[in-house]
């Protein structure tokens, strides 16, 4: 695949004291969506659609009032059980004890719920392979 069907999202990158992450688009028919996340030493690809599209850029969300903002990134995603595309968010989470950005599907639910009565169950979180 050649290097100029690669795109950075507008202000797709957010940097922190140990690593980035990075929203991409591959320019295809189909509409590839990644976020790449460097940390550690470490590359990983904690999230790609296929068809996809960022609704933005990422958000640094502080609704947990945590000593690190969450980090959630805002797509339109193929859903194959609806048949179409649908609203969907992709959510970080920094975990202390392992220095590092972790994903996770339960915090991005509750951001996409909107319901703050309960708290998200982070024991879905992903980190980097070989921080955990």
């Amino acid at each position: 695949m050649p290097a100029e069907s690669f795109r950075a999202i507008a202000d797709g990158v957010v940097n922190w004291s140990g690593g980035t992450m990075a929203a991409v688009v591959i320019e295809d028919p189909h509409g590839i969506c990644a976020i790449y996340r460097y940390q550690d030493g470490r590359l990983d690809l904690p999230f790609d659609g296929v068809p996809c599209k960022f609704l933005g850029p990422p958000t640094l969300m502080s609704d947990r009032k945590t000593a690190l903002p969450d980090v959630v990134f805002a797509v339109e995603l193929f859903v194959p059980n609806r048949g179409g595309m649908a609203n969907h968010k992709v959510a970080f989470y920094y975990d202390a004890e392992k220095n590092a950005y972790c994903e996770s599907q339960s915090l991005a639910s509750w951001y996409l719920s909107g319901n703050r009565a309960l708290a998200p169950d982070l024991q879905d979180g992903q980190c980097v392979a070989g921080s955990e």
